[in-house]
């Protein structure tokens, strides 16, 4: 039997198989979702995010009364936009063949009125106003093909393309105890 190829770090038959995997209803159902998280007040402005079998924890910085011991949610949100177009890109580049060196993804946010989330101002959206990323890479190919595999990490980024566009959110209380 033949030594399977790994590039990237990746087994690049099996990744492909796996994703062509995909083309199943059956498979394409199962991870479509539901993903799930389920946070945890830790106490201040600290929490703990549980999924699958991880852990995150969050906290704010300390100019704000937090006590700063983790990245806070907003910052982990950008952090998990570069990590999808991380991914995407190791994909992309693993099923062209393109052998990456070196991968890294700089997110920045700007707060559209981070005065609605303090409580002194009524209007405005709080949330990320523009959110940019930018990619540096070292890898085995020309320009163009290293642009076109960044095009497609984004546009295939669940976390990029969920932030973009507008999506239905329902949210729920139930009081306990």
């Amino acid at each position: 039997m033949a030594q399977e190829e790994n590039l990237n770090g990746l087994p690049k038959e099996k990744l492909i198989e796996v994703l062509e995997s995909f083309r199943d209803p059956e498979v394409f159902n199962a991870v479509t979702g539901p993903w799930k998280s389920r946070v945890v007040w830790q106490g201040g402005m600290r929490a703990k995010a549980y999924m699958r079998n991880h852990v995150a924890e969050m906290d704010e910085p300390g100019d704000l009364t937090a006590t700063d011991v983790a990245a806070s949610a907003h910052e982990q949100l950008l952090s998990a936009m570069g990590s999808c177009i991380t991914v995407g890109y190791i994909v992309n580049a693993t099923k062209r063949g393109v052998r990456v060196h070196d991968l890294e993804i700089a997110v920045d946010g700007y707060f559209d009125n981070i005065r609605k989330w303090a409580g002194v101002e009524e209007e405005g959206n709080p949330g990320y106003g523009r959110i940019s990323a930018k990619a540096f890479v070292r890898a085995d190919a020309d320009e163009e093909t290293l642009r076109d595999i960044f095009r497609l990490a984004v546009e295939g980024s669940p976390v990029t393309q969920t932030i973009r566009h507008a999506n239905e959110v329902s949210t729920e209380l139930e009081v306990i105890g």
